[in-house]
């Protein structure tokens, strides 16, 4: 069995970006997924306009594209085509062979990098949606510029993401075991900014901060809290296993491990806590903005 020590080699190289493998992520994506309809539901009816066959519209980190085929496209009727991109390239094939619809283009791509090739092949967008992608961003100022240089000039943008979520308190309490330390920085560098700013109005006064940088002006700019208390832990352990940016880097041998050590942090979190304790809140930030 490979030791921590071994195991630091591999985090040594720890990725910008996750790895994420669709199949897994696919069959334990429902609890996002909730949220992300949930949200469409509660403000695609305050877009400036309503869709045209002439609009073309963005879905930026569309993942596995089961939510971007099955519950946003239908939303979006009429429209032109949907261009849904992902950082991830297994991503965007599995979302090509399982989710394909003809108003719809997949396309690989990183919200944190140029964006002109984008708009050199489709043009700008009337609407840019995202759902539970830009938490991962490094640098959110330079990701949210780029979803502002995707719009046109009347377009709007429908924005979900992790302010302060319980995934990455686990992720904390992960850090903590002594066999797992090495990758300590792998955890840390997807964990925003925002999940240490303790009050609401902190994150909102940092969030507006953030979307004025971008050029962006908030029509909505507000948290959508969830208290997991009374969930099931398996749902949210399955969930975590499909998202953690560590174990696509541990050695077969040390995953068992890893997953029984995730499994027995979420079960104590799920047990220890009251309702109402932050450990198990969800808090994300919902942004419906145009451009400055």
């Amino acid at each position: 069995m490979a030791t921590p020590s071994s195991d630091a080699n591999t985090a040594d190289k720890h990725p910008n970006k996750p790895s994420i493998a669709p199949q897994i992520y696919v069959s334990a994506n429902k609890l996002q997924r909730a949220i992300n309809i949930e949200t469409l539901d509660l403000l695609h009816e305050s877009f400036g306009s309503r869709p045209n066959s002439s609009q073309q519209f963005i879905d930026v980190g569309c993942g596995t594209g089961d939510f971007t085929r099955q519950d946003l496209l239908p939303r979006c009727q009429p429209c032109r085509r949907i261009v849904a991109t992902d950082v991830s390239r297994k991503m965007v094939e599995y979302a090509k062979e399982n989710f394909a619809h003809p108003q719809i283009a997949y396309e690989v791509h990183d919200i944190e990098s140029d964006v002109s090739g984008l708009v050199e092949r489709y043009g700008k967008f009337d609407r840019v949606y995202s759902f539970f992608a830009l938490q991962w961003a490094g640098d959110i100022t330079t990701a949210l510029r780029n979803v502002a240089a995707l719009m046109t000039d009347e377009g709007e943008c429908l924005l979900l993401f992790g302010a302060r979520l319980t995934l990455h308190n686990v992720w904390r309490r992960i850090m903590e075991v002594d066999r797992w330390k090495p990758y300590k920085e792998v955890l840390e560098r997807f964990i925003p900014p925002s999940h240490d700013i303790e009050d609401v109005s902190g994150l909102i006064s940092y969030m507006l901060g953030v979307l004025k940088d971008a050029s962006l002006k908030p029509l909505t700019c507000q948290l959508l809290s969830q208290d997991r208390n009374g969930s099931d832990p398996n749902d949210f352990i399955k969930l975590e296993l499909s998202l953690d940016p560590v174990l696509p880097l541990l050695p077969e041998e040390s995953k068992t491990q890893y997953k029984t050590d995730v499994a027995e942090i979420i079960n104590k979190m799920w047990t220890e806590k009251p309702a109402g304790d932050p450990q198990l809140i969800t808090d994300m930030f919902v942004v419906h903005a145009t451009k400055i």
